[in-house]
């Protein structure tokens, strides 16, 4: 005998739920698989979809300032913002690629054939300069060269130093064609990301699983964040690196370039900054005669580049959450690491969206502290 239809309601009630589930699984997986499809195809124009992201955060205020004067036309402003980055940015730098790996490349010539001519003796007379012989003795073998070659061992660092720098150059030449079509994926990219970058923005907030005030907070702390980052340390450290070009020409060094841009890397140095490179070379111009240049040399990086980290810095950050020094210092490193190139720039800030992440979560839990104790005194 047949039970009733009425019997068998409950069976099936209980099968929805399960099944239900089942489905929203399965959708789940196929969005994910979907997802991980699209960044896959994606995955080739990494660097160009990254560089325009951080070139359109760069120079996006100055974008709304274009916008304003042309009385709202965004693409003609999008044109002129990627004309002028061509101009001012792109094609500069491409020759500064060019002369920096030259200089590398002159220096490290010059260093190896000056360390298989030169006698090099690294510790002191022990009878005229007993201090300086038991500390070079301690320096040594803190870095356990004592009793080695030193002579082989300078040669070898130096042979590895430029070849690393001479590999890392030369990348850019032998995949010139790869460069090109990559800028101008890059431009085209950087064109939609001013015309339509508010419009990507606002389709993404939609997509954070956060309430509207916490995305909005999280947004405003991203900003300040990386403005801090881009311009109060980046900017300022691209300032100092062309100043120390600008003075190591002047004074004619070797290599102005790169002189000048290992001291713009120096500023993101805990403690010791652009000094790792200006200190040493003054007093080498010091000792070797050349008073004058070293006097010059000093007091320019004393008064002007050391200055930049006090007057200008603290105006572009202007009160926002700035990334500390170590962090930033680490970032880069790591970015560099991982990215090459690209980390310069994308390791702070990766950086600084951890940081805003996790500044979000202590306003939150402050908010939750406070409304459990006024819950507890009400």
């Amino acid at each position: 005998m047949l039970e009733p239809v009425k019997d068998r309601q409950p069976v099936d009630a209980i099968e929805e739920p399960w099944t239900e589930r089942l489905s929203g699984v399965v959708a789940l997986c196929l969005a994910l698989a979907i997802l991980l499809c699209g960044l896959w195809i994606y995955l080739p124009f990494f660097e160009p979809i990254c560089w325009a992201i951080i070139l359109s955060l760069f120079f996006h205020p100055l974008y709304q300032r274009l916008v304003k004067l042309l009385m709202g036309q965004r693409v003609l402003s999008s044109f002129i913002m990627c004309f002028l980055i061509v101009a001012f940015i792109i094609i500069p730098a491409f020759f500064l690629i060019t002369s920096l790996t030259a200089e590398v490349v002159r220096v490290y010539t010059v260093g190896v054939a000056n360390l298989q001519t030169m006698n090099i003796d690294l510790i002191p007379d022990p009878h005229r300069y007993p201090t300086l012989n038991k500390l070079a003795i301690k320096l040594l073998k803190a870095f356990k060269l004592y009793g080695t070659d030193i002579h082989s061992t300078l040669a070898d660092l130096t042979r590895s130093v430029g070849e690393y720098f001479f590999k890392k150059g030369t990348v850019v030449f032998r995949n010139i064609a790869v460069l090109i079509f990559k800028s101008f994926l890059m431009l085209v990219i950087l064109f939609y990301l001013f015309t339509d970058g508010e419009n990507m923005l606002r389709a993404f907030k939609g997509l954070l699983p956060l309430k509207k005030e916490n995305v909005e907070r999280f947004m405003k702390l991203t900003s300040d964040v990386l403005a801090a980052t881009l311009y109060g340390n980046l900017f300022t450290g691209a300032i100092q690196a062309g100043l120390g070009i600008f003075i190591f020409w002047v004074l004619d060094f070797s290599a102005p370039i790169l002189w000048g841009t290992i001291l713009g890397l120096g500023t993101f140095i805990p403690m010791i900054g652009t000094a790792i490179v200006w200190a040493p070379a003054s007093i080498y111009l010091l000792v070797s005669g050349q008073y004058l240049k070293g006097a010059v040399l000093l007091a320019f990086s004393l008064l002007v580049i050391s200055q930049i980290d006090y007057f200008l810095r603290p105006y572009l950050i202007s009160g926002k959450t700035e990334l500390h020094n170590l962090f930033l210092f680490l970032g880069i490193i790591g970015g560099i690491n991982v990215f090459g190139l690209l980390g310069l720039i994308l390791g702070p800030m990766i950086i600084a969206l951890c940081m805003s992440i996790l500044e979000l979560y202590r306003l939150n839990l402050l908010e939750r502290e406070q409304s459990w104790k006024s819950g507890l005194l009400i």
